[in-house]
């Protein structure tokens, strides 16, 4: 078999410290390679690999602040590494973290430190031959010329080739991108009749979620995760699965696994931050952005959602707390918005949510001028984005608007919405919520939670403590209609027995009149007419 000599193969050494990267460059110089680029760090590898092609690159994974993982990340995402060259990781560092963060992104090799000349010899020539066995498949694949890989891949298969396995794993994965999932599924079993190998299991995964067979992938991945508890992709997976299923509480605490187990994925910290965010899980949330930002520093996969998710999760887990540690909490998000701004402030969509988020916090501060300053800057982004924005963005300025007393604008821009999105139902459910309660979600939780003590209060028949705590409720949302209706019922009640029933008679009269505009389709508007008929016949009697 013909082997590429080292004096035909182009090398790059990556590592932040000279006398290795010299080290390294003797070491395959008396390969009989002359090809060779040296760099410090990450940032002159990825520009080294714009300028030019490597067939190989050996990279230190510590390089100071972008690691040799973020590395191989933005080679990959920008394609500038092809499926013919090489990525090498080393690295000094053996705990568990450093190696599961790096294997994660699947090196084509991992190679300990320190490294002598004959195991570094001998691992290259392994390397290098194994590469050009393959080469012809990969230069297929790199040219976009799948019918031609496939057809290589079946080649070596029928010869039964060492290399049948990569072959059989290659086409799979070819045919999941070609969405031919029969064909996919047929080399997943095959392989599967012979030995139970992990990546063939994990392939008829993701064939039975392409073809929404949920309940049986949930199934197959709990199995392999129990045998496999170090196999991350199956974690992702299962969080996939579970969120179609609905399972979000255990979506939410698969990825919290995940996580602990290799801590330095930043994009899984961003999945976890995403799925604690609709469970409103605010703390595990909090920390999970704070994660992504520290450990994504210097990765492609940073971007401004993650400062902005990161400010809102500091401000809603500050409202709660005292003074001067909401202060604090507070301060520490609009660190993170300056750095949003400062970053990616020219994408004008980018500056609308960081203003809407500062209006909010520095409300929470007390601070009335700054955020209304901060509200009209909002305001100036919404009226040129409007159209562009998704729902979800227009509903949270739409609750910033609430929030800070502008009801009517608050109307308009749900008005809006209603007309542009009013078709999809879980929007459509969303904006009657937050007409309901237009609050954050620590007084949503506070007003449930009295609205059930008071429930229970008027059960066993003790009106007066019922009646203080919807009073108490309401107070932490106070236009919500099953609670202002609570109120008005248990004092209906009350109202006969009273010699003078004014102070209760004007108490209803007030929870009536702030569902006065309770639109007739309104669940509760039936219940509405009942009561405020009901509270006439007693006035009037």
């Amino acid at each position: 078999m013909y082997f590429r000599e080292y004096n035909q193969t182009r090398f790059l050494i990556v590592d932040a410290n000279i006398k290795l990267r010299l080290l390294m460059e003797d070491y395959l110089k008396s390969f009989g390679a002359w090809f060779i680029d040296l760099a410090a760090d990450g940032v002159e590898a990825i520009d080294k690999c714009q300028q030019g092609i490597f067939d190989v690159i050996i990279c230190d994974y510590n390089l100071g602040t972008k690691n040799g993982q973020q590395v191989l990340e933005e080679l990959r995402i920008r394609k500038l590494q092809r499926a013919t060259s090489l990525f090498i990781m080393m690295s000094a560092d053996t705990t568990k973290d450093m190696v599961l963060g790096a294997v994660e992104y699947q090196p084509d090799a991992y190679i300990t430190k320190p490294i002598t000349r004959d195991s570094f010899k001998q691992r290259m020539d392994s390397l290098l031959m194994d590469s050009e066995a393959l080469y012809d498949i990969k230069y297929a694949i790199d040219c976009n010329d799948i019918n031609n890989a496939l057809y290589l891949c079946d080649k070596k298969i029928a010869k039964g080739s060492k290399y049948s396995s990569w072959c059989q794993k290659t086409q799979a994965q070819i045919y999941l991108q070609k969405k031919d999932y029969d064909n996919a599924k047929r080399i997943y079993l095959e392989v599967l009749k012979t030995r139970p190998v992990l990546w063939a299991r994990l392939g008829l995964v993701r064939v039975a979620i392409a073809q929404s067979e949920f309940s049986d992938a949930e199934s197959e991945l709990n199995d392999i995760i129990s045998k496999n508890p170090l196999c991350l992709p199956a974690y992702d997976l299962l969080a996939d699965v579970l969120l179609e299923l609905g399972k979000k509480k255990l979506a939410q605490t698969i990825l919290f696994e995940a996580v602990s187990h290799s801590p330095r994925a930043i994009q899984r910290h961003v999945r976890l931050g995403e799925v604690a965010q609709e469970n409103q899980d605010f703390d595990i949330a909090t920390e999970a952005f704070r994660n992504a930002i520290e450990h994504g520093e210097q990765s492609i996969f940073q971007n401004a959602n993650n400062y902005l998710n990161f400010a809102r999760c500091l401000h809603d887990t500050a409202t709660t707390l005292e003074r001067p540690l909401r202060f604090s909490r507070e301060d520490e998000a609009l660190g993170a918005l300056n750095t949003a701004e400062t970053r990616y402030g020219h994408v004008s969509d980018v500056r609308f949510q960081s203003n809407m988020i500062s209006a909010r916090i520095h409300l929470s501060c007390e601070r009335n001028n700054e955020a209304e300053n901060a509200l009209k800057k909002a305001q100036q982004f919404y009226m040129e984005l409007a159209l562009e924005l998704p729902p979800r963005l227009s509903l949270e300025y739409a609750q910033t608007l609430f929030t800070l007393g502008k009801e009517d604008e608050a109307e308009l821009v749900l008005n809006q919405v209603k007309i542009m999105h009013g078709q999809d139902d879980e929007i459509a459910k969303k904006i009657e919520d937050m007409r309901d309660e237009p609050v954050a979600w620590q007084d949503k939780q506070k007003a449930a939670e009295l609205n059930r003590m008071g429930i229970q209060m008027t059960e066993t028949g003790n009106m007066a403590e019922a009646i203080r705590v919807f009073q108490d409720a309401l107070a932490y949302s106070p236009r919500h209609p099953a609670l202002n209706l609570n109120l008005v019922q248990v004092l209906l009640k009350k109202i006969p027995a009273e010699q003078d029933a004014s102070d209760s008679i004007s108490l209803c009269e007030q929870c009536l009149k702030r569902l006065a505009k309770l639109p007739e389709d309104h669940k509760q508007y039936k219940r509405f007419q009942f009561l405020q008929k009901k509270l006439r016949q007693l006035v009037a009697a």
